[in-house]
């Protein structure tokens, strides 16, 4: 869980339900609230508090809220918000707003409006980006140890470099989730170099950010830049707050974007997984299927199907519930993945059958193979009424037949089935 320090917020509304609720937000959202209901109480009060927030509304008693704000924002840090509340906003009340120093304007009748604004301004604050490694390109010393200090104070690791050579070193010993880069460095090559080179892909442009930093302020050059595929630009001297919130906006946009890939990556996963077994489930076996038989016939090699049942599962289940029987599933499957190869496979195809593909396996081998799983299964794997039995059919595909994975089977199956009529617990081979 990320830590936040306490937030002070000045909250300037003259009472009634609506400031009630507004006061009610902000305390949900972990704010230390100050409320005050004038113009002359707000000013007094940020004379003495350094408030992170102000929420003032538009309609005072002594004033407005766009003559608050000019008043409020000199003794305010420059990186604290002023959000104006008010019942209905036109263009020319939003123009006099931003002109005055308020950040945002919502209307009362919106607290999803604040709520996004609250969650994304407690983001920006929270240790979300500590411990972020920075990589600062920059040739000049006073520029390095002040940018430098800046970072760290946030809670940023920081890398130093003087020139493209030395970055490059940097960037072989760490990864760096965000990119300072000066364009006129020491050395032979320019920070455009080394930007070329943090272009190499596609997603480039989120896992490596780039922030240019340069004195040189002219469009032409800011169009090269971002056709190179700069995140964002940055003419020196610039503000630090401002800085700093565009390096946490791409620390942050970096780190979302890779959260999007680990949840795409396990769903993937959990498409192509069975949740019992934690084998692959029968969609898997049924694109891999094909791919097996193609590379066995380019092999010049046969390909054996085994089709596994577990003998009188429907009692195990009846006699000791479902979650056993659960247990009894997983314990199959370890035991099959056990007795197969590296380079076999082995999915749960449903209920309490399992398939299994053996690439280069002919006759003779698959069924030395199907008797090992047979007796590993009913060693290893146990209920209270004694050892749990499987039945297994087998059907071999030679590399030379016209046959597809789907009818081999078929084949493997009607073999299982002869196998359940012969007594069970003993394994079938399916006729050519």
């Amino acid at each position: 869980m990320h830590s936040v320090r306490m937030m002070h917020t000045l909250l300037v509304d003259p009472g009634g339900a609506s400031s009630a609720l507004l006061m009610t937000t902000l305390q949900r959202f972990g704010l230390v609230v100050t409320r005050v209901g004038s113009v002359e109480e707000a000013l007094a009060r940020a004379r003495e508090t350094a408030f992170d927030l102000v929420i003032t509304a538009w309609v005072l008693p002594d004033g407005d809220g766009i003559a608050l704000s000019q008043r409020l924002r000199p003794l305010l840090s420059e990186a604290a918000p002023i959000i104006l509340i008010s019942a209905s906003v036109s263009a020319e009340r939003l123009d006099d707003a931003f002109r005055a120093g308020v950040t945002d304007v919502f209307t009362r009748d919106d607290p999803e409006q604040l709520e996004n604004f609250l969650r994304y301004f407690l983001a920006s604050h929270t240790d979300a980006v500590v411990g972020a490694r920075v990589l600062l390109v920059e040739d000049s010393p006073a520029q390095q140890q002040h940018l430098a200090a800046m970072l760290q104070r946030r809670g940023y690791l920081v890398d130093v470099a003087s020139s493209v050579e030395a970055a490059r070193e940097l960037m072989r010993q760490h990864d760096h989730e965000v990119y300072l880069v000066d364009l006129v460095l020491l050395g032979a090559q320019s920070g455009i170099g080394l930007i070329r080179q943090l272009r190499r892909k596609a997603e480039d442009f989120v896992l490596r950010p780039v922030i240019v930093l340069t004195g040189f302020h002219d469009t032409a050059r800011k169009n090269e830049l971002y056709r190179l595929g700069v995140n964002d630009y940055v003419v020196k001297p610039a503000p630090d707050v401002e800085l700093l919130a565009r390096v946490y906006n791409l620390v942050f946009m970096r780190r979302m974007y890779q959260q999007l890939q680990e949840r795409e990556r396990l769903l993937q996963a959990m498409a192509l997984t069975d949740p019992v077994t934690h084998i692959p489930n029968r969609h898997t076996y049924d694109q891999a299927g094909e791919r097996y038989l193609e590379r066995a016939r380019r092999d010049g090699k046969p390909l054996s199907v085994l089709v596994v049942d577990i003998d009188h599962f429907k009692r195990v289940n009846d006699r000791h519930g479902h979650a056993f029987g659960d247990r009894i599933l997983a314990q199959v499957a370890q035991a099959l993945s056990q007795a197969l190869r590296v380079n076999d496979m082995v999915a749960r195809y449903g209920g309490e059958e399992f398939v299994a593909l053996l690439p280069g396996c002919g006759a003779a081998c698959a069924v030395r193979k199907a008797e090992d799983i047979r007796q590993r299964i009913e060693a290893q794997v146990r209920t209270p009424d004694g050892p749990v039995t499987v039945s297994v059919g087998i059907a071999v595909i030679e590399p030379t037949a016209d046959e597809r994975i789907a009818q081999a089977f078929g084949r493997a199956d009607a073999a299982l089935y002869q196998a359940k009529r012969e007594g069970r617990n003993c394994v079938r081979l399916a006729s050519g």
